[in-house]
């Protein structure tokens, strides 16, 4: 174990170009990572859960930069820098977002005080943005830091996720507060998902801070459960819904998406897909227009009026082209239109384009 502070010193003093990996002592599976490069810094962040944490910095410190295309699997630094090679930032955005991102990987980087670390002196980036001294990212966010080292017997990190299971508890510490059985309510749909805090902060539009100091009564007296971020791995997979009567579709979809890292629920039967759907939730429907006892236009709109699903994209498929089919579908409420027969690469960019943008807006 090493001082996180006089690693730093050693790398500024000797002018050291590669990757500071710092794994957090109190949770084996989160590590930070740190990129320098002749004792400068280029860019901070966590090596989990670089979607939620991006989305929720985004949102709270620059809500005017718009993020809809931040792909499954692509990382949070990739992303930043082909918002200013496509030209949807300017140089001078893309700048301030990698160095809010920085600066606030180094405020939980700091709160460790001691961790196991390693240097990589092979390791760097390929598109260089940012270049800042420690000095200039660190001190003006020491209160932040010292503020993270008291939580963080309790809460390690916003990493970790928090899972409610004392409701009356939530609403004897928040009401007094709040004075809102609405607001309360807000909370404990957002502290029953068993999300990372980044997410959970972003969902109810509260700083993350803010957020841990609240939770803690609820830690301590147990009315809340702490995990590690990676626990629920297998269970974030983005869940896409398939309703069409043709086997044949339902394995190609199944055996196409689920290579590409989602889970895949098949519904040969329209008429039982609303209960499944419901309980389910998915975050993206793929919907066939011909089916027998109910077609998709109609199954479309009933999708539209459920208060569940009102909001979850549907993508209809149809082995007609036609501009009429087209606009109907659009006019039931679907949000897109695929033509039978589709490459597994047309179906999974389309896929990954609404399951981005819903988890963005998530």
């Amino acid at each position: 174990m090493t001082r996180v502070v006089e690693a730093l010193k050693d790398i500024i003093k000797q002018e050291l170009s590669g990757q500071l990996i710092i794994r957090d002592p109190l949770d084996n599976s989160s590590a930070w990572e740190a990129y320098f490069g002749n004792g400068k810094l280029h860019f901070a962040t966590s090596t989990l859960g670089q979607r939620e944490r991006l989305i929720y910095l985004t949102r709270h410190h620059h809500p005017d930069f718009k993020l809809s295309d931040f792909a499954i699997g692509q990382s949070d630094y990739k992303f930043i820098t082909h918002q200013w090679q496509s030209g949807k930032l300017s140089l001078q955005q893309v700048r301030q977002l990698a160095f809010t991102c920085t600066q606030e990987a180094f405020v939980h980087i700091m709160a460790l005080g001691t961790a196991e670390m390693e240097f990589n002196l092979d390791a760097h980036l390929d598109v260089l943005i940012l270049s800042t001294s420690a000095q200039q990212v660190i001190t003006p966010v020491k209160q932040l830091i010292w503020q993270w080292q008291k939580i963080r017997p309790h809460i390690t990190s916003p990493l970790v996720r928090v899972y409610l299971s004392n409701i009356d508890s939530l609403y004897k510490l928040l009401w007094q507060q709040l004075q809102s059985t609405k607001a309360i309510e807000s909370y404990q749909s957002a502290l029953t998902q068993n999300l990372c805090l980044y997410s959970t902060a972003n969902q109810l539009n509260i700083d993350v801070q803010e957020l841990s100091h609240m939770l803690l009564p609820l830690v301590r007296n147990r009315s809340a459960q702490i995990s590690a971020y990676g626990q629920k791995q297998d269970e974030e997979r983005p869940v896409i819904a398939c309703i069409d009567d043709s086997q044949t579709v339902q394995n190609s979809v199944k055996l196409t998406l689920e290579a590409q890292g989602y889970e895949v629920i098949s519904l040969l039967k329209p008429a039982q897909a609303m209960t499944k759907l419901v309980r389910t939730h998915p975050m993206l429907i793929l919907l066939d227009i011909s089916m027998p006892d109910i077609n998709g236009y109609e199954l479309c709109q009933l999708l539209r009026k459920s208060p569940s699903l009102k909001s979850v994209p549907i993508l209809m498929l149809s082995s007609r082209d036609g501009l009429f089919d087209r606009l109907k579908a659009r006019m039931v409420g679907a949000d897109d239109y695929m033509t039978k027969p589709f490459t597994p690469t047309e179906l999974v960019n389309l896929v990954n384009k609404y399951v981005s943008q819903a988890l963005v807006n998530a």
